[in-house]
Formats: structure tokens, C-alpha cells, sequence
């Protein structure tokens, strides 16, 4: 998917969290292995898709790495990012790309278990 999409570059804080992750643990499994003790931070891209078709939310906006879907952007990022893309010489695109950190995962044993979880370096309206 690289090199076709846009990339959108923010300013490296990674302070957007991806929503509904816990959906999705076969892709976490695929894209960063099993959980251990230390957890996991894996620096990557992430693809983010306008769903204008999900049943749930006509401004949704889907997040995927690597083909995998990991969730979705919250619905005040999904609209502001929406603001974002619609307007200039981005508006022709449906599919953007992003730096993304997957984190989390941890198992330190005794239920001591982490969850996956993606964080993006976008900077919307209002941050």
C-alpha cells in the first residue's frame, strides 16, 4: 500500500489513540506476536480509510496496518481528520497513510495482561 497513498506527517507525539482495538486481537497476534513480559512499541504506518458505508457511523474512519484492521479513529478524530483531508488537494483520496506505534501487549504472568493498542502521530483540528 505504501508509496500510492498520502502521508500525512505530524509533528512525532503520537497523542491520537485508535478505538476498538480489543475487536481485533488475530491482528495484533499477526503484526506484533504473541504477548510477553516487556510488551511491545513498534514503530509502523498505519492506513486510515473513510468508511462514508459503515452501518454505525457514515464518518467513520478505519485504521489498518499492513492490511489488518486495528480499529477505528474515535469519532471527534474521525471527524477532524475528515475536516483535515476533505478540503485542498487531499480531497480526491479515501485512504491515507500515518506513523503509527503499536504498544501494549505485556504478560508479566498472575493476570497481569496488557492489551494491544495503536497510537498515531496526527495532529487534528482543536489539538
Amino acid at each position: 500500500m505504501s508509496g500510492d497513498l498520502p502521508f500525512i506527517k505530524g509533528p512525532g507525539l503520537y497523542l491520537v489513540n485508535v478505538a476498538g482495538e480489543s475487536f481485533y486481537p488475530e491482528s495484533f497476534i499477526a503484526l506484533a506476536g504473541p504477548r510477553r513480559p516487556e510488551g511491545v512499541q513498534i514503530e509502523t504506518r498505519a492506513q486510515l480509510t473513510l468508511q462514508d458505508d459503515n452501518e454505525y457511523d457514515k464518518l467513520a474512519v478505519q485504521v489498518t496496518i499492513s492490511g489488518y484492521q486495528v480499529g477505528h479513529l474515535p469519532k471527534d478524530a474521525a471527524r477532524a481528520f475528515r475536516r483535515t483531508v476533505r478540503y485542498g488537494p487531499l480531497s480526491v483520496y479515501e485512504t491515507f497513510e500515518c506513523a503509527a506505534i503499536i504498544c501494549g501487549g505485556w504478560d508479566t504472568g498472575n493476570g497481569n495482561v496488557g492489551h494491544f493498542g495503536v497510537r498515531l502521530d496526527l495532529l487534528l483540528d482543536g489539538d
